[in-house]
């Protein structure tokens, strides 16, 4: 009888299992479709994948003993120590989070987006990036950074607010940029709730957490690693963006790449002959504020180049691929190796598309919100304005400190898919104004 009875529920639990998955199947094929492309464009690249990059500081969190130091925050090791045996070259891994991390988006665009038509232009906005795919294989944190940011996004919209602080802390210890947004989604959901007098999750005290936890951050890092830095990166990250030939990198050339090689990042000699701001240990931060101090009208170029290239150009950046930098005596630029292929140049003439629709589709979207209340009020009746936040807190980064394409992509792929729920919310209002007419009509 007991042996029957097993049977029985084996039998059910079949059904119940086929049942979830034929429910689900379009979320599955789409899941399977970006599995096979990021296999394709690992085949294609001719990067090998850098998540490896964590290694050392995912064994030390895995055996339990503190990194050694924090250049890098452990956002990107925490991800990866459970896949320690999947090493050294750790396909797999980006596999498993890019696969994820489509499912995630596949369920954000099927809870904000009705319409047939603007579904599948959503879906394609992860699936046809093909910049964004080239990162996700070979960048050290791309694919943690979309599957954070889409799993915290994914928990916002589904109103469980304090379970998204989880997902949305790891990814400002993966990447500190998003610390700003971090700090600020909060609060608008707060605005949101008292706005629209709705019985949202959250309070003056829960909105409060992320500040908290910033606080205890720089706390731990202080007594940890001497330094209450979100990453000790951040003084090189200072001195790169303050150089004053960086805007002569952008937006052709790696600034990394450009800088670095001549020997243009050398911070004592910027120091050897200032005084200013000895307080300051880090000499790579204090070569930075010198670098500010001594050259006025570097920072206002730097600074202009660095928001024409966050929110106006169109190509990535950099747009050329290989090896250019700035000869020692900074009175030439050297051509080295080049990296030139059908594929990179196709890749950026696609991103170049992706990027013009988007700008385009932006104004057109702002002038659907300046010109139709109805549109206005829906949007912000709903948590659809938190998608921009990312990309717009990101924007403090950018110019404090630089950036690059690959330093926007992912926060940009929630802004575009908060274009295209506008539009569908459009669409939506037009359909409703049209059966008023009839039936008024009528």
């Amino acid at each position: 009888m007991n042996k029957r009875c097993s049977i029985d529920m084996s039998i059910l639990d079949l059904i119940s299992m086929y049942k979830l998955i034929l429910k689900n199947i379009s979320a599955i094929v789409y899941a399977a479709l970006n599995l096979f492309i990021i296999f394709v464009v690992n085949k294609l690249s001719d990067l090998p994948v850098w998540i490896g990059n964590w290694e050392a500081k995912a064994n030390l969190l895995a055996s339990f003993k503190l990194p050694i130091d924090n250049f890098y925050p452990p956002g990107g090791a925490i991800l990866l120590s459970p896949f320690l045996r999947f090493g050294p070259n750790y396909e797999i891994v980006v596999y498993f989070y890019f696969t994820i991390s489509s499912i995630v988006y596949y369920a954000i665009c099927k809870k904000i987006i009705h319409n047939k038509m603007f579904f599948y232009l959503a879906l394609s906005g992860l699936t046809f990036n093909p910049y964004l795919l080239w990162l996700v294989n070979s960048s050290q944190d791309t694919v943690f950074e979309l599957f954070l940011l889409l799993a915290g996004f994914a928990l916002l919209i589904s109103r469980r607010f304090i379970l998204s602080f989880f997902p949305l802390y790891l990814l400002c210890l993966t990447r500190p940029a998003y610390w700003p947004g971090f700090l600020v989604i909060p609060i608008v959901v707060y605005f949101l709730k008292i706005k629209n007098n709705k019985e949202v999750p959250t309070s003056k005290k829960k909105a409060s957490i992320p500040l908290v936890m910033l606080l205890t951050t720089i706390l731990i890092n202080q007594f940890t690693f001497g330094n209450p830095s979100l990453a000790g990166e951040a003084g090189v990250t200072a001195h790169f963006g303050h150089n004053k030939n960086w805007y002569l990198a952008m937006p052709k050339f790696d600034s990394d790449v450009f800088l670095a090689k001549g020997g243009n990042m050398d911070a004592t000699k910027v120091l050897q002959n200032s005084d200013k701001f000895k307080n300051v240990k880090d000499l790579e931060l204090r070569a930075a504020l010198v670098s500010i101090y001594e050259n006025p009208k570097s920072l206002a170029l730097n600074t202009l180049q660095k928001i024409d290239t966050y929110f106006f150009a169109f190509q990535k950046n950099p747009q050329l691929s290989g090896e250019y930098y700035l000869s020692e005596d900074q009175k030439s630029i050297v051509i080295g190796p080049n990296r030139d292929s059908w594929v990179l140049i196709f890749g950026s003439f696609a991103y170049f598309l992706y990027r013009a629709i988007l700008f385009i589709s932006i104004i057109v979207a702002l002038t659907l919100l300046a010109t139709t209340p109805g549109l206005r009020k829906k949007v912000m009746a709903q948590p659809l304005v938190l998608f921009c936040v990312p990309y717009l807190m990101g924007s403090i980064a950018a110019i404090l400190f630089f950036t690059e394409a690959r330093y926007k992509i992912v926060s940009e792929l929630l802004l575009s898919l908060m274009i295209v729920s506008i539009f569908d919310k459009y669409l939506y209002l037009n359909k409703i104004d049209v059966h008023r007419q009839v039936t008024n009509h009528t």
